[in-house]
């Protein structure tokens, strides 16, 4: 997703939405090849932290949200 101007995307709980500013990029990827440690080192190696992760009740998926690194 890239935000032409300020926008709210709406997400499902317990954060049901993101703020973007305009022009910020929102970007998702589907996978089933990562686990915790995998997303940190790749996230770290693209020059972005993990910072929050979501789980199904099984326990079978992971959303996770990542930040430019400082």
């Amino acid at each position: 997703m890239h935000a032409r101007f300020a926008v709210k995307a709406q997400n499902s709980a317990p954060d049901p939405a993101v703020d973007l500013a305009r022009f910020e990029a929102l970007r998702t990827e589907i996978s089933g090849k990562f686990r915790q440690h995998g997303i940190r080192v790749e996230s770290a190696a693209a020059g972005f932290a993990l910072g929050r992760r979501w789980n199904d009740s099984d326990g079978r998926f992971t959303r996770s949200l990542t930040f430019p690194a400082t």
